[in-house]
């Protein structure tokens, strides 16, 4: 049963991760429906892997935290800078991506775009980690507290503060992420009945129906603090990803999976490359494509580089988060998965 439970979150991440280069594709339909959920999903995911620390050990373990985070972020963005300097020759925006990149949040745009997720995983994980000492009223209280301000701030003119590296999101996922942790045994056995699944995709048909003809008016865009409905933003994201987990769950107990599974346990290089990838080739053959293409381009490649980079043990730190093997695998431990 463990073997099938880690087959199916792999499974599940694997989706999570085609859904966000879908997303980022510009197709218009696949962008408004996938940002219901396909952030929420990841943090989701994360929370389930998440093992809590000693109180005493927290420094530690927060700074093996930001390290195995950060030092992929930093490696992949001066990547994409230097690149963007060998096309350009431009010293004045070279020294302006350096600046975005420290301080990350809504400056980063373009080819930049999905880091801002990492920064917002690692707060997430840091401030939860911190959470978890208290009893569970007080984590219950705080976690509530977390989702409550985060729509505070939307609502008002604070959501138009550009506060580095995306801390205030993390008070919204913050609460995926709980219910990730909180959930790692219930959501097995609630996506393990025979009824789970057709009940949860007629649920979530309902939603995209309601939605489609203007019935029902829904939204969620994390990176741009975009979520102001108090109990739909907990209820859409949590049924689509139950549903992607039943799915990917159902699934892995009649298929293999193994190209899912690969894709879940590799997420990194597809999270920070499917944008520059893809913005370059637009660039470099001068034409625009669409939603399929995208997608295969912006899985297909970073799936490459993984490959290739992962027999390099210094690569493999820097740009996989693990010091490298013929199978790589990034640790489940630092939840690393996107978003955008």
């Amino acid at each position: 049963m463990e073997k099938r439970r880690e087959l199916w979150i792999d499974a599940a991440k694997g989706l999570s991760i085609i859904f966000v280069v879908m997303g980022h594709s510009g197709d218009g339909l696949a962008t408004h429906y996938l940002f219901w959920f396909h952030v929420p999903l990841f943090f989701l995911l994360s929370g389930m892997v998440f093992k809590p620390t000693d109180p005493k050990q927290y420094l530690s373990w927060a700074w093996k935290r930001t390290r195995g985070l950060m030092t992929p972020y930093f490696a992949y963005g001066l990547l994409i800078t230097m690149i963007l300097l060998f096309f350009t020759f431009d010293l004045k925006s070279f020294a302006g991506n350096i600046v975005r990149l420290l301080y990350g949040g809504l400056s980063l745009t373009g080819p930049f775009g999905v880091l801002w997720f990492i920064t917002c995983l690692l707060f997430t994980q840091l401030i939860f980690g911190f959470i978890v000492r208290f009893r569970m009223r007080m984590q219950l209280l705080l976690i509530a507290s977390c989702y409550l301000l985060a729509h505070l701030i939307s609502l008002t003119s604070l959501s138009r503060f550009n506060l580095p590296w995306n801390i205030d999101v993390a008070l919204l996922a913050i609460t995926y992420y709980a219910l990730g942790y909180y959930g790692k045994r219930l959501i097995p056995l609630l996506i393990g009945r025979i009824a789970a699944l057709p009940l949860l995709i007629t649920l979530c048909a309902g939603i995209l129906f309601m939605d489609y003809t203007g019935v029902l008016s829904y939204s969620l865009n994390m990176k741009y603090k975009e979520y102001d409905a108090l109990l739909l933003d907990l209820v859409i994201p949590m049924l689509f990803s139950l549903m992607i987990c039943a799915i990917s769950f159902w699934l892995s107990k009649r298929l293999p999976l193994k190209g899912l599974g690969y894709l879940g346990r590799n997420t990194i290089a597809i999270m920070y490359l499917h944008l520059p990838v893809n913005y370059a080739l637009k660039y470099l053959l001068g034409m625009e494509y669409g939603l399929i293409v995208f997608t295969v381009i912006g899985v297909g490649i970073p799936v490459l580089i993984t490959l290739l980079a992962s027999y390099s043990p210094v690569l493999s730190k820097l740009f996989l988060g693990h010091s490298g093997s013929r199978r790589p695998v990034i640790s489940r431990g630092r939840g690393t998965a996107a978003p955008r």
